[in-house]
């Protein structure tokens, strides 16, 4: 179930991005696993993590900012870490 970008939004917003919103929770991991997803989510060295890889901005300590592209692979990821998550779609200038 891939996000698409929608013409009829890129048509009517031109200056805008589509772009996807996650939440998430990490309440349910060990310490020692936390350490383990942050090191995934951002790299040991800040340039390894899926932030850089997948153009992520991080808005929060649990909120991440995802170009429509890269939504289904930022959503597996979630999946695979077990964290309880919500996006949504929202446009950015």
């Amino acid at each position: 179930m891939g996000l698409e970008v929608d013409s009829a939004l890129s048509r009517d917003f031109p200056n805008y991005k589509q772009m996807v919103l996650f939440s998430y929770s990490t309440e349910h991991l060990l310490k020692k696993d936390k350490v383990r997803f942050y090191y995934a989510l951002k790299g040991r060295d800040g340039k390894s993590g899926i932030v850089v890889a997948y153009e992520i901005e991080q808005l929060g300590r649990a909120v991440l900012l995802v170009p429509v592209k890269f939504a289904d692979e930022v959503r597996q990821f979630l999946e695979q870490w077990k964290c309880e998550f919500r996006q949504r779609e929202v446009l950015t200038k």
